[in-house]
């Protein structure tokens, strides 16, 4: 099993997350509900860093 690593740019409005090794780009509001959303998607990635 790969170990999934996720880096996140910290802007005024919003979070741009990169997954690794799948590549997996995504962008959430950096409000309760972005964060709330990225939350539940860490949970299930479970990344080791």
């Amino acid at each position: 099993m790969e170990q999934v690593s996720v880096g996140i740019d910290v802007a005024k409005d919003r979070l741009d997350v990169h997954v690794r090794p799948s590549g997996e780009a995504f962008t959430v509001s950096r409000d309760h509900e972005g964060l709330s959303a990225l939350t539940d998607r860490l949970k299930a990635l479970a990344p080791s860093l």
